[in-house]
């Protein structure tokens, strides 16, 4: 199944919906299923932490439902309320070649208030500076689980995702480099495990303005989507909505100014535009 969060209009509700094809199907009544909350509210997103239960209730509401074409909807991060962004450091097999150890970096994080999604496009606040775009597969966590082992790690998962890990480039902390507003893009949607039993044979490709920037595999990830799971889940309790930014090669990355489009695709889960704009000028309180 293929889930995403998209507006027919800019001041539009947010709605939740399927997609079959070219084509968007309104499933949100689904959402009344979901139990109610009172403070103080359980960690993670309430419809990831429901959606096995809630599948059988979107297929019925999208046979039934009169579809839109994907192509007159706006696309929103199909993850509505995160927990947290998780980003692989130096995950790639070159980094490995290199001599370096992923492992040994650690990982990265990023603030949630980046989370956005393709119509949303990217802002460069400081648009002074250089930001580079990372293009990687992003895993949506389905099930909490904390010191989860790797042969267990799937069942975790509530589905992948196109990520853009966009990163402000200088000597600020990464952690501050990654969390500007619309910098952890998602999307187009949500694409669930069924669909794709193995990530490894996924490729994907970033243009810019048509400009092939990035071209690879996750197959070439140093350490894979169940081995991410394992080494976050060691440290930290993960919860339905967490997102893990795999990591990708250093050689596919690249700076975006103003005006840019990038054309995320991978394999299974589809391609997506992002614009890039400027934000309004002068507003970096320092200079470096």
């Amino acid at each position: 199944m293929r889930i995403c969060r998209y507006q027919e209009a800019p001041d539009g509700p947010i709605k939740l919906g399927v997609v079959e094809g070219d084509q968007v199907f309104d499933v949100s009544a689904a959402t009344d299923r979901l139990p109610p909350q009172r403070w103080p509210y359980p960690p993670g997103d309430l419809l990831i932490a429901h959606l096995e239960e809630l599948k059988p209730v979107m297929a019925d509401l999208a046979a039934k439902g009169s579809p839109r074409a994907v192509a007159d909807v706006l696309l929103k991060s199909p993850v509505a309320n995160p927990g947290k962004f998780i980003c692989g450091a130096g995950n790639h097999r070159v980094v490995v070649e290199a001599g370096h150890n992923p492992r040994a970096m650690g990982m990265l994080f990023k603030m949630t208030s980046a989370n956005a999604g393709p119509s949303d496009g990217v802002e460069l606040r400081w648009p002074e500076r250089t930001v580079f775009h990372e293009l990687e597969i992003a895993t949506v966590i389905g099930k909490s689980g904390t010191r989860i082992r790797a042969e267990d790690a799937l069942d975790h998962v509530a589905g992948y995702a196109i990520g853009l890990d966009m990163t402000l480039q200088g000597r600020e902390f990464n952690t501050f480099s990654k969390s500007f507003d619309s910098f952890g893009v998602i999307g187009p949607w949500m694409v669930t495990p069924d669909e794709i039993p193995d990530t490894s044979i996924l490729g994907y490709e970033l243009t810019v303005n048509g400009e092939l920037r990035t071209k690879d595999s996750v197959g070439n990830l140093a350490i894979d989507i169940p081995h991410l799971i394992e080494f976050a889940s060691s440290v930290m309790t993960l919860h339905p909505g967490d997102v893990i930014f795999s990591g990708t090669p250093p050689p596919g990355l690249g700076p975006v100014v103003p005006g840019d489009v990038m054309r995320a695709r991978m394999d299974v889960i589809g391609e997506m535009n992002v614009a890039v704009r400027a934000g309004e000028p002068g507003h970096q309180p320092y200079e470096v």
